[in-house]
């Protein structure tokens, strides 16, 4: 019986040494955005034999037709800023080890500015997440390895420790100046630092040097200003005659893979040596698990889009102000899949509208919180704020307490003044003393 029990317990444990890098690959799959899994794919077909790409015939004049279409199509719409949270957000899903760390991720890449620095302590984070500080410590020094170098730093001297680090220096001194001396730094009371470390003057100067090249703002070449070509994972047009949303899951340019029949058949050559026979096993293996994770990446994805636009309509249709309150949980919920599965799924995942083209994370607004407990999307406050300014008194501009107190009285919203204040300055609307007029 104790023989029995230790065989199951050896298979169980076989089992899931084989399922873990299958689950690893199918999570893997379905984080990766179009271009990222055609280029992925493109590199399997390199590397493994068993696969090839091998359209049907019919679809072969079709996809000749399209590519003229699709390229310029692509060239001509479908350009968007680059944040800092996307380029964040695609590493956390190619680099989170599991589910518990890529939400941690998520809430801590939520938190850090536009010049990189995480504003939210670790114990609100921890507290937010429910998770302990070792789980949020340990996650964000995993961000603070994505590029670039420093960002998700809490100061000044963090952040240029990281690049040092990263850097391969080794000099004591100048870890203690980064660590200690910023501020004189900064100063340039370079007599300072060096009575304070014992050390001449004239030592400092090649130190200083390779400080100077540190990035102390690593987030700002993610200001909004470059531009990246996108291509949508997910289309939806409206049709005319009755006005439902279709709903498409992008394969353009994807090959359409199948498994190499010459290479099936020589595996089961009884002639076939060990060593062979090993090879082309795991061959099939991965390019059957592959198949597997590319299917599920399409049907997930569909599940959860259709649930999307099903809630969100009036914002797909061409107002996105009128985006209504959506979580993760919510969606995942509705279609009986676990949250952590959806996160994967929307990230670094865009969308095509009638009207634009937009990350399916959008669709997922903030939310803050009536004085009865209703939820409104931040997107929804904001067109509230610009509403009020637009109709105010231009010579009494309205202040920012003066909206916060319009909105809490008339709209029983429940919004401090700061963050009024970050909303209106995220609309570009400047404050009460430069809209006055005389």
């Amino acid at each position: 019986m104790c023989y029995n029990n230790g065989m199951e317990l050896k298979q169980r444990l076989a089992l899931k040494r084989l399922l873990v890098p299958q689950l690893q690959q199918s999570l893997k799959v379905l984080t990766l955005s179009l271009p990222d899994l055609k280029a992925m794919i493109d590199e399997e077909l390199v590397n493994d034999p068993f696969l090839e790409d091998a359209p049907p015939a019919f679809l072969k004049p079709k996809r000749a037709a399209l590519s003229d279409k699709a390229m310029k199509f692509q060239l001509e719409n479908l350009t968007r800023k680059a944040s800092l949270q996307d380029v964040l957000l695609r590493q956390l899903g190619m680099f989170a080890n599991n589910d518990s760390e890529l939400k941690l991720g998520q809430e801590i890449i939520g938190n850090i500015d536009e010049n990189g620095y995480l504003k939210a302590s670790l114990q609100e984070i921890a507290q937010a997440q429910n998770a302990t500080l070792e789980q949020v410590e340990r996650t964000l020094k995993l961000i603070q390895q994505f590029e670039p170098l420093g960002v998700g730093a809490r100061n000044v001297s963090e952040c240029l420790l990281i690049q040092f680090t990263a850097s391969g220096e080794n000099d004591p001194l100048l870890k203690t100046i980064i660590e200690n001396h910023l501020d004189n730094v900064a100063k340039k009371n370079y007599t300072l630092i060096a009575k304070a470390l014992g050390t001449p003057a004239q030592t400092l100067e090649p130190l200083l040097k390779k400080i100077s090249k540190f990035d102390p703002k690593p987030g700002r070449n993610y200001s909004g200003e470059e531009t990246k070509q996108i291509i949508p994972d997910i289309i939806i047009e409206c049709n005319d005659e009755d006005e439902e949303l279709e709903i498409t899951i992008n394969q353009e340019d994807i090959p359409n893979l199948s498994i190499n029949k010459t290479y099936r058949q020589m595996l089961k050559d009884p002639n076939l040596d060990a060593q062979t026979k090993q090879f082309l096993s795991e061959k099939l293996a991965n390019a059957l698990e592959l198949l597997r994770a590319i299917s599920r990446r399409q049907t997930t994805l569909r599940r959860i889009v259709e649930t999307v636009a099903e809630i969100q309509q009036e914002a797909i249709r061409g107002d996105l102000s009128c985006l209504k309150p959506l979580t993760f949980k919510d969606v995942a919920e509705k279609i009986d899949m676990h949250e952590t599965t959806v996160c994967r799924a929307i990230m670094n995942k865009y969308v095509k509208l009638p009207f634009a083209v937009v990350a399916l994370r959008d669709f997922f607004p903030s939310h803050v919180h009536g004085q009865f407990e209703e939820s409104v999307s931040s997107n929804h406050v904001k067109k509230l704020i610009k509403e009020l300014i637009e109709q105010e008194d231009k010579k009494h501009p309205l202040s920012d307490q003066d909206i916060h107190s319009i909105l809490t009285k008339e709209k029983n919203l429940n919004l401090s003044r700061r963050t009024i204040a970050k909303y209106r300055e995220e609309l570009k609307i400047l404050s009460t003393s430069y809209r006055r007029e005389k």
